[in-house]
């Protein structure tokens, strides 16, 4: 008869604690702390590059983001900030000299997405194709403005962008992108539904990409709403919404529970705070969500089969082969345990 073990919860939470506290290295000095709600909805929050030089006013930093097709973390600084484009390796604790390379970038403010296996830097009426080392690759005129914010589309790959003209869809499948008007709603932040249908802006309200009809309710976020994500997953959080804010916190938004006639029907839930000015956010293949601040960029996770403006990720190749030795030990074990018993 095999013993029971009685696990103490009390210890396994503060060994858990424990190993967090002496992972933080010299990249990870934020103020920005996930709440008791955010802990308890299964977020974890970290600093992927600490030390860009905070600026006092609006838009110092970190700005638009995204990771690019060799698997690396492109972000940009404001002209005032140095006017750069670093490349980083997609790894936390990281700080500005770890950077893989460096090229100077004067558009202000640019908004970055991934799609066709480039990343693209929206600024102005001007849509720029980036190399992976942040140099220019080309740019075309759009005639339509795309500054603050810019998010694939996951059913098309067509870029939907935000600025002074609203909301703009931009097929850059062919040759030369080809950009559309979804409606004339001014807006900063965006992000995309996973099927495809529904850009959210950081009203923050959801629009019909074809038809630009409102479909979603206006819900009410406190200190500049900004950069976005969706969830998708297998738990509860599937197909909320991750809000990060000019104020230094982040909400989390249940749509489903606001109407577009009766907008205060949900309420935000704050599921971190303390931070400092957040702006752009990018969906990062690995699940989480890459979120700036005004001298870091952070990394925010909702837990195991959950992703933060993109896809469920799916389990890397070491963890399936541990998970199929693990699963051919226990089998071999359970037939020799048979055995014994004939």
């Amino acid at each position: 008869m095999v013993p029971k073990v009685k696990v103490h919860l009390g210890l396994i939470v503060g060994l858990l604690i424990a190993g967090s506290l002496a992972s933080t290295a010299r990249g990870d000095t934020s103020n920005l702390k996930l709440t008791a709600a955010g802990i308890a909805d299964g977020f974890s929050l970290s600093t992927v590059v600490d030390g860009f030089g905070q600026l006092s006013g609006c838009c110092g930093g970190p700005l638009g983001n995204a990771v690019n097709s060799d698997g690396n973390i492109m972000v940009s600084s404001s002209a005032a900030a140095g006017g750069t484009i670093y490349v980083f390796k997609d790894v936390d604790n990281q700080v500005l000299a770890d950077k893989l390379s460096s090229t100077p970038f004067s558009p202000f403010p640019p908004a970055f997405a991934t799609s066709g296996g480039s990343v693209w830097a929206g600024n102005g009426t001007t849509l720029i194709k980036l190399n992976n080392d942040g140099s220019i690759k080309q740019t075309y005129n759009i005639a339509f403005s795309v500054t603050n914010g810019l998010w694939t589309n996951p059913a098309n790959g067509d870029l939907i962008g935000a600025g002074g003209n609203g909301l703009v869809d931009i097929n850059v499948s062919g040759p030369v992108p080809v950009a559309r008007l979804i409606n004339g709603v001014g807006s900063d932040g965006v992000a995309v539904s996973p099927d495809g249908t529904t850009v959210y802006t950081n009203a923050v309200a959801g629009y019909n990409i074809l038809t630009g009809a409102q479909v979603a309710g206006t819900f009410s976020v406190a200190f500049g709403p900004d950069g976005m994500g969706v969830i998708t997953g297998g738990n509860s959080l599937n197909g909320d919404i991750v809000v990060n804010t000019n104020g230094g916190n982040i909400y989390l938004i249940d749509p489903s529970k606001c109407t577009i006639a009766n907008p205060g029907s949900c309420t935000p839930v704050l599921i971190a705070s303390g931070g400092t000015r957040g702006d752009y956010t990018s969906p990062d293949p690995n699940g989480s969500l890459l979120v700036t601040q005004s001298d870091e960029l952070m990394r925010l996770s909702c837990g195991q089969n959950c992703s933060i403006g993109g896809p469920p990720p799916t389990p890397e190749p070491a963890s399936l082969l541990l998970l199929g030795s693990g699963l051919a030990a226990l089998a071999g074990f359970r037939k020799k345990l048979l055995a014994s018993r004939s």
